[in-house]
């Protein structure tokens, strides 16, 4: 009888706990955050928006075939992506992390449609020089992109990191202010 009982009013701590959880927020309530850099910050028409985040290493490392250290808990990730500024068409991107060396992968990008759940959602494709590589992002909205997986699944972060990346703007800091 004491372990029913118990059971009961766990099940419902657990239901009135998943009830007060709440998701990403809708796009009204997304606010684009400042972000500090230290060297000169890209501008102009031709910007189509700056998206930065930390994710886990292992999934989305082995997915590109990056090699990181045994110990990497996550990775720092800057996306910019440029667009033509009389066309607003995508053109070219540039992506920052600790994977390849330090060396920021660039190539071009394009807007596509479709996730293995929803055939309507808008899919960002980074185009690589990894063969055979793409790195597929979800729109979430103007401010928020998820980082999806080679078949185009959500992928799952962790307790510290999760695979969601903000939209910001920088920030110039002068050293000695």
């Amino acid at each position: 009888m004491m372990k029913q009982l118990i059971f009961i009013l766990s099940a419902c701590a657990g239901l009135s706990l998943a009830l007060c959880v709440k998701g990403q927020t809708a796009a009204a309530d997304n606010k684009v955050s400042e972000s500090i850099t230290f060297s000169q910050k890209p501008n102009g028409p031709a910007v189509y928006g700056i998206f930065e985040g930390r994710t886990p290493c292992s999934e989305i490392s082995r997915q590109l075939g990056a090699k990181l250290p045994a110990d990497c808990d996550h990775l720092k990730w800057q996306i910019i992506f440029f667009r033509d500024s009389l066309t607003q068409q995508p053109t070219t991107y540039l992506l920052t992390t600790e994977m390849f060396e330090h060396k920021p992968l660039a190539g071009k990008w394009k807007i596509t449609r479709g996730t293995r759940n929803n055939p309507a959602a808008v899919v960002y494709v980074l185009e690589t020089s990894l063969p055979g590589k793409s790195v597929y992002l979800l729109k979430g909205d103007e401010n928020v992109i998820f980082i999806l997986d080679e078949k185009k699944n959500f992928m799952t972060g962790d307790r510290d990191f999760s695979y969601t990346l903000n939209r910001v703007h920088k920030v110039l800091h002068l050293s000695g202010q």
